[in-house]
């Protein structure tokens, strides 16, 4: 892996345990770890210069937030969901999407607006690796501007699922720069006050992150292999170097 897999900077205060769930995740739900990777815990264990202890309650921990499976005698992987998990969840975001971009577009305020347009220009003069960081600020700032908390809580409680399922879908040719489009959309219908068009434009987002998304699955498990960008289960990944911090 790159060097872009080294742990991110944490307060000191964060446990060894919390460091390495922090770190699994932040590769997970970017895709620098693809789906079906098996983790190994020796290995993990290593480059942390910790104990199992600590490795084996992170991917505990990682498994209850719905990113990694845990099998008896096979151990942890990176969890590849289910051709019907993903569509119930993607309709279920669609929904939500559309209403949040539709309250943004009646209560967003300039710097709302201005947040929003500084992700997409990210977006389309950014490179393809930073463009997981960047969709999720946007989406933050969506629900910023929709102004209701009952809708945050509900989408909060699927975004590390969505950021994800995104980032398999970003591995379909073409996906990245029709994503900024997407967004740029979604941005020009809230500008313009238009609730009709935001929400349209916004579950058109979905839509087709769902057609990529399926696409990428559907043609690695026909071919048995990491075609598409998702690992065949199996494989175990190579993680760097990693000084632990203390606290």
């Amino acid at each position: 892996m790159t060097s872009a897999a080294r742990p991110p900077a944490l307060p000191p205060l964060v446990s060894l345990t919390g460091q390495i769930e922090a770190h699994l995740e932040r590769l997970i739900l970017d895709g620098g770890i693809v789906g079906g990777a098996r983790l190994s815990e020796p290995e993990i264990a290593g480059w942390f210069g910790s104990s199992r202890a600590p490795v084996r309650e992170a991917l505990r921990r990682l498994e209850q937030a719905g990113l990694v499976a845990i099998e008896p005698r096979r151990g942890a992987t990176v969890k590849v969901p289910a051709r019907d998990e993903v569509e119930n969840m993607l309709a279920v975001r669609e929904a939500l999407e559309g209403m949040a971009a539709r309250l943004a577009a009646e209560r967003a305020d300039d710097d709302d607006v201005a947040r929003l347009r500084a992700c997409v220009e990210r977006l389309r003069k950014g490179a393809a690796q930073s463009a997981p960081e960047t969709r999720a600020d946007f989406h933050d700032a969506l629900l910023r501007a929709a102004r209701n908390d009952s809708l945050r809580q509900l989408m909060r409680g699927s975004m590390n699922m969505f950021r994800m399922l995104r980032s398999i879908s970003s591995r379909e040719e073409g996906r990245h720069g029709a994503s900024a489009g997407e967004h740029l959309a979604i941005l020009r219908a809230i500008q313009a006050r238009d609730g009709d068009a935001a929400e349209d434009a916004a579950r058109a987002h979905v839509r087709k992150v769902r057609t990529a998304l399926l696409a990428v699955l559907d043609r690695t498990r026909a071919a048995g292999t990491a075609a598409g960008g998702v690992a065949a289960a199996g494989g175990v990944v190579p993680l760097r170097r990693a000084r632990p911090r203390s606290g």
